[in-house]
């Protein structure tokens, strides 16, 4: 892995620290979303201190490259917790529907 990957990979870890910090203190984020990105952060940072462990893996997979195996982590995570929001909202939309007809009832009883 070339030490400018690194270098990149460290710095959107420390910023992403940042931000997400910021974020919490301001409590505009919960923190099963603070711990993600945090883990997402770690993860990170990781990957740029010990290059030989994403070369291993990367052999070990069979990717072509280090700076590939990165980039297909960082997509993966970035997918899985898209998918998690995904499941979020179609639960909060089945209850704010929920919630509508209940609101309406009410009216209508009224």
């Amino acid at each position: 892995m070339s030490p400018v990957l690194r270098v990149m990979l460290i710095v959107a870890s420390v910023a992403t620290g940042f931000y997400i910090r910021r974020k919490l203190r301001k409590s505009q984020m919960q923190i099963a979303d603070v711990l993600f990105w945090i883990l997402f952060a770690v993860v990170l940072i990781f990957m740029s201190v010990f290059p030989e462990a994403v070369s291993w893996f990367t052999e070990l997979l069979g990717v072509v490259s280090p700076v590939n195996f990165v980039f297909l982590v960082v997509i993966f995570l970035l997918i899985v917790r898209c998918f998690s929001l995904s499941v979020k909202v179609s639960s909060l939309e089945a209850k704010l529907d929920k919630l509508v007809e209940e609101f309406a009832v009410s009216k209508t009883e009224e």
